[in-house]
């Protein structure tokens, strides 16, 4: 079963403008901690590699395999936080109510 990775909110609740930004700064904050997170991860997994014995060939081709995951984790964890502070957003709620998607603008 794949985890939802798009939190929604109560449709019926617009936030209004001084709680969307503190709203905000914890998104922003909790971006941060996450990417963080994750390349601290994958520099210990680089550092355990480089001390390992294998050949250079094999630690050259796992070396980028770590650093594409690095990539799509960190950026997985940004597209994140833009989509939960589009759905958040009062302005995208009220202009679009009638609709059922949210605005395509990113915050």
């Amino acid at each position: 079963m794949k985890k939802n990775i798009h939190p929604s909110t109560p449709k019926k609740e617009i936030l209004n403008e001084e709680n969307f930004q503190s709203i905000i700064f914890e998104i922003i904050n909790d971006v941060i901690v996450k990417r963080k997170e994750i390349h601290l991860k994958y520099d210990e997994l680089i550092k355990k590699l480089w001390s390992s014995r294998k050949r250079s060939e094999k630690k050259y081709l796992l070396a980028r395999y770590i650093m594409a995951r690095v990539l799509r984790e960190s950026d997985k964890a940004f597209i994140e936080a833009q989509v939960l502070a589009k759905q958040l957003c009062p302005n995208c709620q009220k202009n679009f109510s009638n609709y059922v998607n949210y605005s395509e603008k990113y915050h």
